[in-house]
């Protein structure tokens, strides 16, 4: 008697609709995961497409209104008295992640000191994340040297290059030395003094940017020191006749 029971509860639980249903259900379920499967890859590289096909028109118009910066190159002056290149320190490495770039020293005539830094981002790196941090009047300060005097951007052809040159003056121990700093931005038009104004790397900035439609484009940072000038003007003229030997149109 038992096992008819056993049997029959079996042959019941066999014949209800829930158990009828079940494998059909999960038969469904793994139907539509397998439809799914399929689809994602699909689904996913339209969706790539829609971004690119976007951003493209997004920024078109713009790059078609713009004028932008005519592109230059630098080169270190190798033929030099006392010519080294110098290591640029893993710190600053990390800090600015820039894609090419180094570091020298050298002497001219009166056994006139020079260090240049020279660093180049190519085209879809953020250079202003990584650069703002590392002007000359927060590094050098940061090195126990006293800042005298600092001037506003200013527009200074250099070879036939426009080039927005801010000029600053330091004191180490009873040293004077000049730094000439540029940093370049090849989304703008330096052919005017409206375009040579003060770098917003802000969020809201770089926001301000890209709803002009300027996207990043390549950007570079030169910073040029020289030591022993007394008089400001003099270390100018020194120092973008030094600058005329470094930089170069594209």
């Amino acid at each position: 008697m038992p096992e008819v029971l056993w049997g029959t509860s079996i042959w019941i639980q066999s014949r209800s609709p829930a158990a009828n249903s079940a494998p059909a259900n999960r038969s469904g379920i793994g139907t539509a995961i397998s439809r799914l499967g399929v689809a994602l890859p699909l689904i996913l590289l339209l969706w790539l497409g829609l971004i690119e096909v976007t951003t493209a028109a997004w920024y078109w118009p713009a790059s078609q209104r713009s004028r932008f910066a005519k592109p230059w190159n630098a080169s270190f002056p190798r033929t030099e008295q006392s010519f080294h290149s110098e290591p640029v320190p893993a710190a600053a490495q990390e800090l600015l992640r820039y894609n090419e770039g180094g570091s020298a020293t050298w002497r001219t005539a009166g056994n006139r000191a020079w260090l240049l830094y020279s660093f180049r981002w190519l085209p879809g790196r953020t250079a202003a994340l990584f650069v703002k941090n590392h002007r000359p009047d927060i590094c050098l300060p940061a090195s126990g040297l006293t800042m005298v005097h600092e001037s506003s951007v200013q527009l200074v052809k250099v070879n036939g290059v426009n080039l927005p040159l801010r000029f600053y003056r330091f004191r180490q121990d009873q040293v004077s030395l000049h730094v000439a700093y540029c940093y370049w931005d090849g989304r703008s038009d330096y052919d005017n003094d409206r375009q040579a104004g003060e770098e917003d790397w802000t969020f809201r900035g770089r926001l301000h940017a890209a709803l002009q439609g300027k996207r990043e484009i390549g950007a570079r940072m030169l910073e040029l020191v020289v030591w022993g000038f007394e008089d400001d003007a003099e270390a100018h003229r020194a120092l973008i006749s030094e600058l005329d030997k470094i930089v170069s149109p594209e």
